[in-house]
């Protein structure tokens, strides 16, 4: 039983170890496709077994910003409507390759403003709860349990719409790309706007806690001294929890103004990308796109 066991945990190891080498591969060639599209990224969207895994609606559930991503790259090469009336090469790699199975017979485009359209949602419903989990700590200490979701919501709430931002803003064929998918599905700009204008709205809403972190006042040093003497001569245990309690909370509320801020950067950066289409607003930096970090 035991040699099972620990063959199985190897197994597992091991197929972890590949998912994780075999990320970085496709987050590589995504790289490359966003900053070549005319070469790169035109062959790379014409490769019927690999973009019809990160054309699916598989990957993007799992793997959100590089989902949003490669379909805006396919829609920009493969539908756009700017072009001329020349027909455009289209994929098919769903309907020939496994005509077994069920058929996503939605666009690139289509796919692309769905995807965009989780992430402002699911940024907006994990800020408001790390706002209701940091507001619950005020009245009781978390357990646990609850300190868990307090990292998963961080986690939710910078992860997906910090990454999208860097690449519109260090990447600009990506925001280029991007936008032209969202040119080839009718109403996507007017839903991407509207869906900005609700997140920016929900932020303007929650607390930054800054009014709330108390700072210490400093006095003449001896006097300072001696005050924290005389308060380690007399507390109590019951004291000492109560303070890490204390200590607790202003970590929380300080880590949810700092995701509070970031996220409103984020939020910024991509509403200007969506006003350059108007002729105005964003103004990109002609550096590498990275998109292996969430939270860089």
């Amino acid at each position: 039983t035991n040699n099972a066991t620990d063959t199985l945990s190897n197994v597992n190891e091991d197929t972890r170890a590949e998912d994780v080498v075999r990320m970085q591969l496709l987050r590589t060639m995504l790289t490359l496709s966003t900053n070549a599209p005319e070469v790169l990224g035109r062959y790379a969207v014409r490769v019927p077994n690999f973009v019809k895994e990160v054309h699916s609606s598989t990957f993007m559930e799992k793997h959100l910003v590089d989902g949003i991503l490669w379909t805006s790259i396919g829609s920009s090469l493969l539908e756009n409507k700017s072009d001329a009336v020349k027909p455009r090469l289209k994929l098919r790699s769903n309907s020939k390759l496994n005509s077994k199975g069920s058929l996503d017979t939605k666009s690139l485009a289509e796919r692309s403003i769905l995807g965009f359209e989780t992430m402002c949602q699911s940024s907006k419903d994990a800020l408001l709860r790390w706002h209701k989990i940091v507001q619950n700590a005020e009245n009781r200490i978390e357990g646990d349990k609850e300190m868990a979701e307090h990292n998963a919501c961080k986690k939710d709430a910078l992860g997906n719409i910090v990454c999208f931002s860097n690449c519109l803003s260090n990447c600009p064929s990506a925001a280029k790309m991007w936008l032209d998918s969202l040119k080839n599905k009718e109403d996507s700009t007017s839903k991407a706007t509207a869906n900005i204008a609700e997140l920016k709205s929900t932020l303007a809403t929650l607390p930054s806690f800054s009014d709330k972190i108390e700072v210490l006042q400093r006095g003449h040093k001896k006097d300072d001294d001696e005050c924290m003497d005389s308060k380690e001569d007399k507390t109590t245990p019951v004291e000492d929890e109560a303070g890490q309690k204390i200590q607790t909370l202003k970590q929380m509320q300080k880590e949810f103004g700092a995701t509070v801020a970031s996220i409103r950067s984020s939020v910024k950066v991509i509403a200007l990308a969506l006003e350059s289409q108007k002729g105005a607003g964003l103004s990109l930096k002609g550096v590498p796109c990275d998109v292996s970090s969430k939270t860089d």
